[in-house]
């Protein structure tokens, strides 16, 4: 099983689509923050929604930040994710748990809150000042947060699905992906309306992609065989974990007297990563050998 990404297009060139199945990096992912099954749901969501995101209104090295902050106990929710298929986040509470819903699904919309933005910042690259949008949570559910953020921000009128299925005994995520389908200019009102049915009739996510891992496939349901023409698929992977020598170099771009103040009163550093939860530390010997190379190097 390999996580991936696929964009396809209607043979008839009214709408363009983009599948996502990222099931074993949601299993590694949940692992990261200890997180329950209503955690594991939130960050999942919100991963496969920056993925898509990324993919439907990025090119070449550019990358975004995706922000829901809704008011809600799970807390703040961050995502980072790039046209090339990386991403990493975190959610603020990973470990809450809410009471379920009547009909035993977690509540997502409880946790995430209706009271706050989704706000995306992208990165353009060669210099460009970055891109912020931002638009009022509508439902906390997120895919309906981003469909709302693409109609009104990018201008594109858009449905997305998200899907994480985790099996509570084991604590284990089965399936996680989703889609983003989008229209286009030759899109007629009749032809949003037959979209609009079909989604609102389309099989769960979590039995397609449980049963075979294909992102692929949510499109072919979604259209039929004979209308699905695939542009070009790549897998998506998490962002590489920053190592200790990454924060080092981080810490060299201090002013000295932030590192002597780390050194003469804290007697050392502990860094927590969010996106991953490891707690990375610095001694006081560390540090103030840190010291001592930054003032060779400016004595040179």
């Amino acid at each position: 099983m390999v996580d991936k990404l696929v964009r396809v297009m209607t043979t008839d060139g009214i709408f363009r689509a983009i599948a996502v199945d990222m099931t074993e990096m949601m299993q590694v992912v949940g692992q990261y923050h200890a997180a329950s099954s209503l955690g594991q749901i939130v960050l999942g969501r919100a991963l496969a929604g920056g993925l898509l995101l990324a993919s439907a209104v990025l090119k070449g090295t550019e990358r975004l930040a995706m922000t829901i902050d809704g008011g809600g106990p799970i807390g703040k929710i961050v995502v980072e994710a790039s046209a090339q298929g990386h991403v990493r986040g975190y959610v603020e509470n990973p470990t809450l748990m809410l009471p379920k819903l009547a009909d035993g699904t977690e509540d997502v919309a409880a946790a995430v809150g209706t009271n706050g933005f989704l706000t995306v910042t992208k990165e353009m690259g060669d210099g460009m000042v970055p891109f912020t949008g931002q638009v009022q949570l509508a439902t906390g559910l997120i895919g309906d947060d981003i469909t709302y953020y693409m109609a009104k921000s990018e201008q594109i009128p858009s449905a997305v699905a998200l899907m994480v299925n985790v099996a509570p005994e084991l604590s284990k995520v089965m399936a996680a992906g989703g889609f983003i389908v989008s229209a286009l200019p030759d899109a007629s009102e009749s032809d949003l309306v037959k979209i609009e049915q079909k989604l609102a009739h389309f099989p769960p996510l979590a039995q397609i992609l449980t049963d075979r891992h294909e992102p692929i496939d949510l499109m072919m349901e979604l259209f039929g065989t004979q209308l699905v023409k695939e542009l070009d698929v790549m897998n998506v992977k998490i962002y590489p974990e920053l190592t200790k020598q990454d924060y080092m170099s981080m810490l060299m771009t201090l002013p000295m007297s932030e590192l002597r103040a780390m050194v003469q009163e804290d007697h050392g550093l502990e860094i927590v990563d969010h996106f991953t939860g490891k707690v990375i530390n610095f001694t006081e010997a560390e540090l103030q050998a840190l010291l001592t190379r930054l003032s060779a190097q400016q004595v040179d």
